[in-house]
């Protein structure tokens, strides 16, 4: 009897506390669907550059949160290398962005962002899609920054760090907390729950600077 009470316990402690997931149906219907690659990516382009979105990796955390790891290729052309970017998001146990980092290969030179984490001077009451859009364009700011260092001119290319952006904020809209935890806080008011989220599309300018 004493064995049954803890494991009810447990039980009951890992719905209640269970981690985010990430919505991969979603996230692949947000960029026309997981067509490419046999259902492993997404192929789409953007300001007649052609880029390709694999599924992402998802991994526990210590803390009760998920790691989730996206690539993304520019492709250039039959006679020319792809370009290769990579996105890494931590989220916590109640899906808000802990940290986020990214870097992008250019004719096999990696160029990586810092590490930007959703605390210190970006406020440590700023959370849900508010703290994950500081966070994201705080990353691409400082990606694009060291990018530009390197006199990237092509079109596909100046505008990968956007296009890195935009899956990184797909990507969160795609995160939430599993069906069990919504159903323990249904009876809670919850003012948040009445602001539908809403996916901007892309529009990039290759001429602005």
């Amino acid at each position: 009897m004493h064995k049954s009470l803890i494991f009810l316990f447990c039980l009951s402690a890992t719905i209640l506390y269970a981690a985010p997931v990430l919505d991969l149906e979603q996230l692949g219907k947000s960029m026309g669907g997981w067509k490419d690659r046999g259902g492993k990516a997404v192929r789409f382009e953007v300001s007649g550059s052609t880029y390709r979105c694999w599924k992402p990796e998802v991994s526990p955390t210590p803390t009760g949160g998920i790691f989730i790891s996206l690539r993304l290729d520019h492709l250039r052309g039959l006679f020319a290398s792809d370009d290769h970017a990579s996105l890494e998001v931590t989220f916590d146990r109640n899906g808000n962005v802990v940290s986020a980092s990214s870097s992008i290969a250019l004719q096999g030179k990696k160029v990586t962002s810092d590490l930007i984490e959703g605390t210190g001077r970006l406020g440590a009451k700023v959370v849900g899609m508010d703290l994950a859009t500081k966070v994201g364009a705080e990353m691409v700011a400082n990606l694009s920054a060291k990018i530009l260092r390197e006199n990237i001119k092509e079109p596909g290319r100046v505008s990968f760090p956007a296009v890195l952006q935009h899956q990184y904020n797909l990507l969160c809209l795609s995160v939430a907390m599993p069906e069990a935890e919504k159903e323990v806080k249904k009876d809670q008011p919850d003012d948040t729950a009445k602001k539908e989220r809403k996916t901007v599309p892309l529009k990039i300018d290759p001429h602005k600077k």
